[in-house]
């Protein structure tokens, strides 16, 4: 063996120890690839199977871009357009977008028109949409006429609370929200036109054994009540044993409403010459009347009205809303006079005076002037008032960090005149009579005004409509507008015991977005 073929062979024993996989053969075959290749056959695979892969992916995107432009030719709209990737031709770029955003419109029109009459008919398909997976799909010709129909759906109920526009008006009226039927909403309404014989039709047809309303109870009540506003006893009886027949339970009794209207309205008229006359004393009874602002001035008159008055003194403070501070002192050594003293005192709107002593000795406000303190304690004790008392002694004491006075009972005597100091019984028609009655129409600012004397001291404003035969619009207009007036004054007007079709009314007006409103028991 030559000196040449031995290095040979231990060269490629050399290559054998490096590439121990190698086949033997292949050993030499690595000398004839190029130095500057450095690829090997795992990598020029890869390189080979990638670059198919994303001929056969930009293969796929022209195909469907080529169907797109034929669609786009044939006049149809590209529903496939979601579908594309994101690789496009600028050329076909803006016409793409644009089409993707009015399919994004579309549906978010057809969304908005679906959820705004959502649960007025649970279960309902909105008319001439298609919800189900087998809805079949609109010809490409019909595609405009489809956009503008959902369109007008979506934007033809303009007002919450009214059902959207059915395709056809055959059929008896579905129920509105909250199951009141809108055909009892025209009853209510005739009703109010003063229109009896309209009402009673529309009623009976309602309440026909092949109503959808046979069975609704309240449909029934609202007939019922009819009768009982128009003073109809012979046909109240017959409907009242229709009712029992067709709902299983006994009929309401009769209740002439015309009666207790009557009744009401002369308990009304008799009200007003006996209030004057309870009333005439009490003004009389005022000796001194104070001031918006009290001063010195004012507290020198108070004393000379005082010593010209008898043995009972009467004080209104109804129109004070300040105190001058130089007046303070005197004033505190005037209430501490009466409180030791055995008079007998009578104050009307005592509350104005506390009020005012409130808002002067702020608590924890050091810099305010003791003498407001004082005052307001010294008065508390004159009106025999031992828990306010020790409300504002605590208040003190956290104030300043002393101790303050201590209660002691007061000599006098002392009465206030306020009407809501009187035992609390104008919470409603039962003690204040606050109620509507009879026929309500035309000019009814008097009787809205009578309300708010009757109302004007009682916690919770309820309204008796016990005796209340009708609304016409323009007293639903008044109602209106004094209901939100007390809603204003954050004072929820409540109305009770309201027949059925005046109730149902005043729901149709909107005087139930301001007030509340429970119907009759009976």
């Amino acid at each position: 063996m030559g000196k040449e073929d031995t290095g040979r062979l231990l060269s490629k024993v050399a290559k054998f120890v490096r590439n121990p996989l190698k086949d033997w053969s292949e050993l030499d075959a690595q000398e004839s690839v190029p130095a500057d290749n450095g690829y090997s056959r795992e990598m020029l695979k890869e390189m080979i199977e990638r670059r198919q892969r994303n001929d056969f992916v930009r293969r796929r995107e022209f195909d469907m871009l080529r169907k797109l432009r034929q669609r786009e030719a044939a006049g149809g709209t590209p529903e496939g357009a979601a579908a594309i990737s994101s690789f496009s031709i600028s050329t076909s770029g803006k016409s793409e977008g644009r089409a993707l955003t009015l399919k994004k419109i579309d549906e978010i029109e057809e969304q908005m028109s679906q959820q705004w009459w959502k649960g007025r008919g649970q279960g309902a398909d909105v008319p001439g949409t298609a919800t189900g997976p087998a809805a079949p799909e609109q010809a490409p010709g019909s595609s405009e006429e489809a956009h503008a129909e959902r369109r007008a759906r979506a934007y033809a109920d303009t007002e919450p609370g009214v059902s959207p526009p059915a395709p056809h008006a055959a059929g008896a009226m579905a129920p509105r929200e909250g199951g009141v039927p809108a055909s009892l909403e025209d009853a209510a309404i005739r009703f109010a036109q003063s229109d009896d014989a309209g009402t009673e039709a529309v009623l009976l047809q309602m309440t026909a054994p092949d109503s959808p309303h046979a069975d609704h109870t309240e449909v029934w009540r609202a007939l019922l009540d009819f009768y009982r506003a128009t003073g109809d006893a012979e046909k109240f009886g017959a409907a009242s044993t229709r009712y029992a027949q067709r709902l299983k339970r006994p009929g309401p009794e009769w209740v002439s409403l015309r009666s207790l209207a009557r009744d009401a309205q002369a308990d009304l008229d008799a009200k007003p010459a006996e209030q004057a006359s309870a009333a005439a004393p009490q003004q009389r009874r005022a000796d001194w009347y104070c001031p918006a602002l009290l001063t010195r001035e004012g507290l020198a008159d108070l004393t000379r009205s005082l010593a010209a008055a008898g043995p009972v003194w009467h004080m209104d403070w109804q129109s004070l809303t300040a105190i001058d501070h130089d007046a303070a002192a005197p004033l505190r050594a005037l209430f501490n006079h009466w409180a030791d003293s055995p008079v007998q005192l009578r104050f009307t709107g005592v509350h104005r005076l506390l009020d005012v002593l409130e808002k002067a000795a702020p608590t924890g406000d050091k810099s305010v002037d003791v003498v407001w303190w004082q005052l307001r304690l010294a008065v508390l004790r004159t009106v025999h008032e031992p828990d306010g008392y020790e409300l504002a002694a605590l208040n003190y004491c956290i104030t300043f960090e002393v101790s303050p006075p201590s209660w002691s009972d007061p000599r006098g005597s002392y009465t206030s005149l306020d009407p809501a100091a009187a035992p609390a019984t104008e919470l409603g028609a039962d003690s204040g009579g606050a109620a509507l009655v009879g026929y309500l129409g035309g000019d009814c600012k008097p009787k809205l005004q009578r309300l708010d004397a009757q109302l004007m001291h009682a916690l919770m404003p309820i309204v008796s409509c016990a005796a209340l035969l009708r609304v016409d619009l323009e007293g639903a207009r008044a109602i209106i507008d004094w209901v939100a007036g007390h809603e204003e004054q954050g004072r929820r007007i409540e109305f009770v015991d309201m027949h059925r079709l005046v109730a149902t009314f005043f729901h149709v007006v909107g005087i139930t977005d301001h007030a509340s409103v429970s119907i009759r028991s009976n």
